[in-house]
């Protein structure tokens, strides 16, 4: 299973790591871009810091809530988008794939708003 087979899933659990090296598992919505996958949340969220922190996270597939493991898990590289174009490419891309209900959550400035980029792993 590589990166881009999670792009047509409607959730993912993403798993970022605190300092400590505890894994917290988080259930979100994603598109992709390209040949990576993008994740939108609030900049202040947790998972932005700990993505901030260490770059490196797991994916899997998983249902609305996050309660199901329904795909194995792969390691992948973690970043914040910072370039402007790139960040305004991964808004675009997750309100496309899950509108009508993404006009709900995803509205006003985008200033208040992280694109997390999840490419490949290196090995």
């Amino acid at each position: 299973m590589n990166l881009l087979d999670f792009a047509n899933e409607e959730y993912i659990n993403l798993i970022t790591y605190k300092k400590d090296s505890s894994a917290v598992a988080t259930p979100v919505w994603l598109s992709s871009v390209n040949d990576y996958l993008v994740i939108t949340t609030s900049a202040n969220a947790g998972k932005v810091k700990r993505v901030k922190a260490n770059g490196k996270a797991t994916i899997y597939k998983t249902n609305q809530n996050g309660s199901e493991k329904l795909s194995e898990e792969i390691e992948v590289k973690a970043s914040i988008i910072q370039d402007e174009s790139e960040k305004l490419a991964g808004i675009k891309s997750i309100k496309k794939k899950y509108f009508p209900v993404s006009k709900m959550f995803i509205r006003g400035s985008n200033e208040n708003r992280a694109i997390i980029k999840l490419e490949e792993k290196e090995e």
